[in-house]
């Protein structure tokens, strides 16, 4: 090999080595993102999901020796904690108190879509009923037009699936009916022999009077 050639491939060497360091330096440098990173939303999310993980371990927590769940005013997190209860079924409860007014009795959690005689018996306990709240002005049951069982059309069989309400108490409701002309408001249902203000306050929710002078006898 004559100098020339050796010159020659001591450049060519020279320059390929210089070559591969400019690429390995070009391929480990780091990769800029695309777009900037959104700290703000980084700083939203992290709580955001604390909260959701801490939730669902609430819901996973079984109750305690002696706690109860008062379905008429604990949150729907509260409320899945019930044995077969889950998030499903403890939003239907949170929107049947607020539609169809409180519970007041273990069997009034029946009307709920998914709520059988089995799943009540096993909650029964388990639920704080002692102080169930009013229903409020303008809700279900309360004053003319409501919604719920018209007193002044009802027939007995719909009576008697009124709280503390039984054959005898229904006929005598529409012997007392007839008798008036109808009922002008839930409260005239207290001249009803044997309706009570307790009995009252439980059915106020389930009741409305309807249009007086409009009943079937």
């Amino acid at each position: 090999m004559s100098p020339e050639e050796r010159r020659t491939l001591f450049i060519t060497a020279g320059l390929l080595f210089l070559a591969s360091l400019v690429r390995v330096g070009w391929e480990a440098r780091p990769t800029p993102p695309l777009l900037p990173p959104d700290t703000t939303a980084y700083a939203e999310l992290i709580p955001a999901t604390d909260s959701l993980l801490a939730e669902e371990e609430r819901r996973q927590t079984p109750l305690g020796p002696g706690e109860q769940i008062d379905p008429n005013r604990d949150p729907e997190v509260e409320l899945a904690r019930l044995p077969g209860v889950g998030p499903a079924l403890a939003g239907r409860i949170a929107e049947s108190r607020e539609v169809e007014g409180p519970f007041r009795r273990p069997e009034d959690l029946a009307r709920v879509s998914g709520i059988g005689e089995a799943t009540v018996l096993r909650i029964r306990n388990l639920l704080d009923l002692s102080d169930p709240p009013r229903a409020p002005a303008g809700s279900s049951g309360r004053g003319r037009g409501s919604e719920g069982v018209d007193v002044n059309r009802a027939q007995a069989q719909e009576l008697e699936a009124l709280p503390g309400v039984g054959p005898a108490l229904a006929r005598r409701i529409i012997e007392i009916r007839r008798e008036r002309g109808g009922f002008r408001e839930v409260e005239d249902l207290l001249e009803v022999p044997g309706i009570g203000p307790a009995t009252l306050d439980r059915m106020r929710p389930l009741v409305s009077t309807g249009e007086p002078n409009v009943y079937l006898p």
